[in-house]
Parts: C-alpha cells; sequence; structure tokens
C-alpha cells in the first residue's frame, strides 16, 4: 500500500492546528492542508480574523502611512523594520489583496528601484546576497506584483546570481550559499507564469540541483566554518537563514519535493516526530521580533505541508 501523509502521522495533530485561539495557523491549515476554497465559509472566517489578530496585526498596525515600518532603512533595525515586516506577512500568510500588504510590498519595490532604503551595501555588489534579494521577490510577487518591471533587475540579478555565480556569496567566504540558493529558489518560484522566463526556470533548477546535491538534514553545504546550529533545529520564523525544512519548503514551491534525493531529510523530519504527531519548533530570534508566535504549531503546519506534497493521498 502506497503511504500518504497522513499515513506517516503517529496522531492527528489537525484539531491543535484547527484552534480557534490561532487564527493565522488557523486559515493557513483550512487552506494549504484541508484545500478549503475561498468561497469557504469557515475560511473566509477564519482568514478574517488572522487579519486582525496577532501576530499579523502586530505588524500592520506598526506600519506607517507611507507603506514603510521603523527604522530609518528598510534593513534596519533587523527583524522589525520595512523588509523583515513584509517578510513576516508572506511567511503568516497575510491577505496578499489586503491594501496595507500591497502597500507595504510596493514601498519596498518603490525605494529599491529609486536607490532608496540603504541598500547599497547589497545593490552596489554584482553578486550574492542572495538571500535578501530572494526573499524580496517572495513578498513583492505574493503581493501582485511579479510582472511589474521594476522587480525585473531583482529578478536578472538572481537569474546571474545562479547562472555565473552558482550563488557564491561574500559572507559566506564566496563559497556557494545554500541559504542564499534557499531563499532564490524560493522566491523565484513566487513568480507568476507571465514572468517565469525560461531563464527563470534553469536558475529554479540550478538551484533545486544544489540544494539537492548536499545532505540538507546535516546541512553539508560548502563553507569555510562549521555548518551551522540552527539546520537541525527547526525554526519559525527564520529571516535569510534556512534549516532542514526551509530547504524543504524551497524545493517544494519549485515542484521538486518528489525527487528521491530529498528523502533522506525527509526521513529526518519524520523522526523528529512526537507521540502527538508534532514536531517541535523554535523561534530563535522571538526576542527581537515585534509579533510573537508558537512556532511548534508554524514547523508542524510546514511539515505537514511538505509531506502532503511528498507523499500525496491521490
Amino acid at each position: 500500500m502506497t503511504q500518504t501523509w497522513r499515513s506517516l502521522l503517529r496522531d492527528d495533530p489537525l484539531p491543535w492546528l484547527l484552534e480557534r485561539r490561532d487564527s493565522a495557523v488557523r486559515a493557513n491549515t483550512l487552506r494549504t492542508l484541508l484545500d478549503r476554497t475561498a468561497r469557504d465559509p469557515e475560511l473566509r472566517e477564519a482568514q478574517t480574523r488572522a487579519m486582525t489578530t496577532p501576530p499579523i496585526s502586530t505588524l500592520l498596525r506598526t506600519q506607517r502611512a507611507d507603506g514603510r515600518w521603523l527604522g530609518p532603512q528598510m534593513y534596519a533595525p533587523k527583524y522589525i523594520s520595512s523588509h523583515w515586516s513584509n517578510l513576516l506577512l508572506v511567511e503568516y500568510a497575510a491577505d496578499p489583496g489586503d491594501a496595507r500588504v500591497k502597500r507595504g510590498a510596493r514601498r519596498i519595490l518603490e525605494d529599491l528601484s529609486a536607490g532608496q532604503g540603504g541598500m547599497g551595501w547589497a545593490t552596489d555588489s554584482d553578486h550574492g546576497i542572495s538571500c535578501f534579494f530572494g526573499n524580496v521577490v517572495r513578498y513583492v510577487a505574493t503581493a501582485g506584483y511579479g510582472a511589474d518591471a521594476r522587480l525585473q533587475p531583482i529578478v536578472e540579478r538572481l537569474i546571474k546570481d545562479a547562472r555565473k555565480f552558482d550563488a557564491a556569496c561574500v559572507i559566506n567566504d564566496e563559497k556557494p550559499c545554500a541559504w542564499g540558493y534557499a531563499r532564490l529558489v524560493w522566491g523565484l518560484s513566487a513568480l507568476p507564469e507571465a514572468a517565469r522566463t525560461r531563464d527563470v526556470e534553469r536558475a529554479i533548477r540550478r538551484g533545486v540541483e544544489f540544494l539537492l546535491s548536499y545532505s540538507a538534514e546535516r546541512g553539508d553545504y560548502p563553507t569555510a566554518t562549521k555548518p551551522s546550529h540552527l539546520w537541525r533545529q527547526l525554526s519559525f520564523p527564520l529571516f535569510y537563514q534556512a534549516d532542514v525544512l526551509f530547504v524543504l519548503r524551497a524545493i517544494d514551491a519549485a515542484g521538486a519535493i518528489d525527487d528521491p534525493r530529498a528523502h533522506p531529510a525527509i526521513a529526518f523530519l519524520l523522526s523528529r516526530q512526537d507521540a502527538r504527531g508534532r514536531w517541535e519548533g523554535r523561534a530563535p530570534y522571538a526576542d527581537r521580533m515585534a509579533s510573537k508566535v508558537d512556532a511548534s504549531k508554524w514547523v508542524t503546519l510546514q511539515v505537514l505541508g511538505v509531506l502532503k506534497h511528498a507523499f500525496p493521498e491521490s
């Protein structure tokens, strides 16, 4: 008998994920695990409530009228300024049609196009920092601006990073960077069909090939130092970093989670499941974030999403 994602669970975590007191997790569970559509009244109620309760409401409440968040630059202070707030909104699956979500993503696009926002340290280099640019593409595209001409230079940069530099980055001693490649794949995979050129598809495939060519569960990627302690920790949220789960999420976003080379990393995730069918998650940067979350719920939700696509029921 073919295994399905539900058959791999030691117990049913869905009632826990569907608790009404955590509306963002509930809405995501209904949408991604139970395949409820936008017309489903339960999902509509959960999504509406998610937009008016933490953690999403915490972020939206601190957005300024011009679409920016706290801090003089989009990248600083870390984890609470504009770039990070946009990233968290897309991770929490805030309604992409909400005017505030769209305004925040559009402001990043406008500031980068105008050379504003204090990102010269990244934009002035000819390659690298793919983690930042991949994240930008992800949240800008999710907010509906994936085909915007102002996004194209960032997309072209990521294509060049993959094709010419293999996602090498000065922060990783000019070695190909797994964190950068994971974010590159995750970002480009969010582009709408009209913007998914042949070069974009090649860059995604190159990134997936890199991520699958090493042992993700051990963090065995090129580095001049030891692998980060984050690799085997299972964290949410992460920002420019990656771990086993995020690498699998990126591969899944690219539609390649059925590659047999992903099996060892998936087996690692399954080994971390507890008797209740849940996964323990950590929020390593919680003390620097404006919004607080139950990391274990989000990690469990994301693991189940990967398992569902790797071991579908039909």
